[in-house]
């Protein structure tokens, strides 16, 4: 790239002889991209553009293909727009909070336009109507994987993991800086969550307290993933909605039913061995109807006339 900048320029822009324009602010929350716009009326014929961040050159642009110096902090995040000028930097971090310069070099001579950006850490609470609902549920005590679906990370994954409705940060990874992943200290949590090699959440020994909504946004170069996942966490001892008092007295009851329903078989069967007999009579006579069977001490003796089963005596 040829020196376009003349050293007298640069002094002046310094100096302020050219007039410094105003600062323009522009917020971003971490893992999300920030396009920078000059206004376009200021970039009409410009010769060349640069972008500066904190007095570091990390693009540049005469109109045709954009060239960006090698910086690490900035490695395949940074798109510039040879045309308007705009420069856009993907999945920000809070190290790129900071002053980002442009200036602009016109036949009138040099223009500066100043940005501060400032990068926030991710927000208490990740979007709730992005991404996938997924149900889990396991018993207490057992283990629980929450997945991201992702086959695998590469190099500048921001993975942010939250529970419940006011989006609690529980586990945390910048996979870029290398930094071993953070964890919930707070008693709810500590020692029981671990990232896998995807970004997955593990929790061990779940808790009935572990029930509830969980949120994980992945942030990368060139896109964002945002999951949610509603866990049930079930206490085994309560499952049957029933203390131990009122399973004792359902078994009670069972016996005594299968009691019941044993004599109500066994006085049926006696019934059964009694046969039919038909007797002839004239109208007005008497009549004696004896069982063929010999009654014994302890025999039920009932008598039953008609269809419906009348009980006489």
């Amino acid at each position: 790239m040829k020196n376009t900048f003349k050293p007298a320029l640069f002094v002046l822009l310094m100096c302020g002889v050219f007039g410094a324009d105003e600062v323009k602010a522009v917020s971003v929350m971490e893992g999300d991209s920030v396009t920078l716009n000059p206004d376009l009326t200021q970039i009409q014929g410009f010769l060349e553009i640069e972008w500066h961040f904190k007095d570091q050159l990390i693009a540049y642009t005469d109109g045709s293909k954009p060239t960006y110096p090698e910086d690490e902090r900035f490695r395949d995040r940074l798109k510039l727009d040879h045309k308007t000028g705009s420069l856009t930097i993907t999945n920000m971090k809070t190290k790129h909070s900071g002053l980002y310069n442009l200036q602009i070099e016109l036949n009138s001579g040099l223009l500066p336009v100043n940005f501060t950006v400032t990068v926030y850490d991710s927000p208490s609470v990740i979007d709730a109507v992005k991404g996938e609902m997924k149900i889990e549920s396991v018993k207490e005590g057992d283990p629980v994987t929450l997945q991201t679906d992702v086959t695998q990370l590469s190099r500048d994954e921001l993975i942010v993991w939250r529970f419940g409705e006011e989006g609690k940060l529980i586990a945390k990874a910048d996979i870029e800086a290398k930094s071993s992943p953070l964890y919930d200290t707070e008693e709810s949590f500590r020692g029981r969550l671990e990232l896998d090699q995807t970004g997955s959440l593990i929790i061990t020994n779940t808790r009935t307290t572990d029930s509830g909504l969980y949120k994980v946004k992945i942030s990368r170069k060139n896109q964002t993933v945002y999951k949610r996942f509603t866990v049930t966490v079930s206490d085994q001892t309560r499952e049957s909605g029933l203390s131990s008092g009122a399973v004792a007295g359902i078994v009670v009851l069972l016996c005594v039913a299968a009691a019941a329903a044993a004599g109500v078989i066994y006085y049926r069967h006696k019934i059964s061995e009694l046969q039919k007999q038909t007797l002839t009579v004239k109208e007005g006579d008497p009549v004696t109807l004896k069982p063929n069977k010999e009654i014994k001490k302890d025999d039920k003796i009932e008598w039953q006339f008609g269809d419906k089963s009348s009980r006489l005596a």
